[in-house]
């Protein structure tokens, strides 16, 4: 997330998600670098600007679907 708080400079909980797939891609090469993320990715847009990814709905998404794997 470091990396996110980086390109968020006014902390509005929001990036691209051309920035988030980058990100993701850049972090974890091996499972994304050839796989298409941006539908995934657009399903926690803004609704005011489909372009803005709100960051922050996506971690915590994450957290929990990654959370009901290991639990499995």
């Amino acid at each position: 997330m470091r990396t996110i708080n980086e390109i968020d400079k006014d902390h509005n909980g929001y990036v691209t998600a051309t920035e988030l797939d980058d990100i993701l891609k850049l972090y974890y090469p091996d499972q994304f670098n050839d796989r298409e993320l941006i539908p995934h990715i657009k399903k926690f847009s803004s609704i005011q600007n489909r372009i803005l990814i709100d960051y922050k709905e996506f971690r915590d998404w994450l957290k929990l679907n990654i959370s009901n794997i290991n639990g499995a």
